[in-house]
């Protein structure tokens, strides 16, 4: 069987919406899963927790890349202040305290990686494809995935149960031995000096 690929316009905003919820497992882990929109988000907009339970706001633009970025940031917003009744509607964690923005356009304009970097935003490229007569996504992976494993916190080890390095000798104080002078007279600066005094 043959496979018969070609690139195809990108689609509506809501095909475009629910191809990225097929797409959920693939960009943010298996695990991962959409919230409900709350309040009023951009169209353009997802919520999702990805496989580690982060919370993500996915936005999305085929058409136009600073829409995209503009309402992922306000939406962004609107997720932070809403925080504390996903956390009561138990529809996150209790521990989550923050989220994060990724970003999915076509095109990928000139600064956006240095504003990803800079600002701590996620941004993919994404093309849609036809696939045997079937429309598709190919969501062109970044440096870094979108999909990393929390921070760990540096751990404690227990000095009892590590060997102990050898101990670093003492220096030693140099002994100091004074200039030699030919006379015992003060230096012109030195009496200068005791003048004031």
């Amino acid at each position: 069987m043959s496979l018969h690929i070609r690139a195809v316009a990108p689609p509506t905003q809501a095909r475009l919406r629910q191809l990225l919820l097929e797409s959920l497992p693939q960009l943010l882990g298996s695990e991962a899963r959409a919230l409900p929109s709350a309040g009023h988000m951009p169209v353009d907009t997802l919520i999702a927790l990805d496989a580690y339970q982060r919370l993500w706001v996915l936005s999305f633009n085929s058409h136009d890349p600073a829409r995209a970025l503009l309402d992922g940031m306000t939406a962004l917003q609107q997720v932070r202040d809403l925080l504390p009744w996903l956390r009561q509607a138990r529809l996150v964690g209790a521990e989550l305290t923050e989220c994060s923005l990724l970003v999915l356009t076509t095109d990928m304009p000139a600064g956006s990686a240095e504003l990803a970097k800079r600002a701590g935003i996620e941004w993919r490229r994404l093309r849609c494809l036809e696939v045997n007569g079937e429309l598709g996504l190919l969501i062109e992976p970044a440096e870094t995935p979108a999909l990393q494993p929390p921070r760990q916190q540096p751990t404690v080890t227990n000095p009892a149960s590590t060997p102990a390095a050898p101990a670093a000798p003492n220096p030693q104080p140099g002994t100091l031995t004074p200039l030699p002078r030919r006379d015992n007279r003060l230096t012109p600066e030195e009496e200068a000096f005791f003048q004031h005094l």
